[in-house]
């Protein structure tokens, strides 16, 4: 089986970074309740998706590979062996990682809500999701080879292009007068 966990990890953390980000932003216009609704009710829901998102999908490559094994084996079957119960184990890490790490990355953008004033919470929340993700950036482009500051930008373009995405969407249901 592939060893990704911190392939996982990041997965979720910047899934549930961005996403919060979005439903914290698309939210900004209620009370601070609401916001925390909106965005906890959001983290929960997609760290639980994501982990059984994650278990499936490696189930599935886990499960191809092992028929692979079996293939190549003279023993037909290795179900009940030591090396299915070791994937199922690692699946089930798998799973528990990216949705551990979404949930993780979508208390990010809620933190600031429950910690400081309303006025400052929002661009603070936005500003700890660029950070977060310029470092994951970074070390992305650590492990590809990357130029650092390159690969750190792209992840915060990204997201400043998700966030400008939300303010729009939420301009167009909830304008302004």
């Amino acid at each position: 089986m592939r060893d990704n966990l911190i392939d996982n990890f990041v997965r979720g953390l910047v899934d549930g970074s961005l996403s919060t980000l979005g439903v914290v932003i698309g939210a900004s216009t209620g009370s601070v309740q609401i916001i925390l609704a909106a965005g906890l009710g959001g983290t929960v829901a997609n760290g639980i998706s994501n982990i059984l998102g994650a278990f499936s999908a490696e189930k599935a490559v886990a499960y191809e590979e092992l028929n692979g094994i079996e293939k190549a084996m003279v023993k037909k079957n290795l179900k009940g062996s030591i090396l299915q119960r070791t994937v199922e184990g690692e699946v089930v890490k798998a799973g528990f990682v990216d949705g551990g790490a979404t949930i993780v990355g979508g208390l990010i953008p809620v933190m600031p809500f429950i910690l400081l004033p309303s006025q400052v919470a929002l661009p603070v929340s936005i500003a700890l999701v660029l950070v977060l993700l310029f470092f994951l950036g970074v070390y992305l482009g650590k492990v590809s080879k990357e130029n650092l500051i390159f690969s750190g930008t792209k992840m915060v373009i990204y997201s400043i292009v998700i966030a400008v995405l939300a303010y729009a969407i939420q301009a167009v249901i909830i304008p302004t007068t």
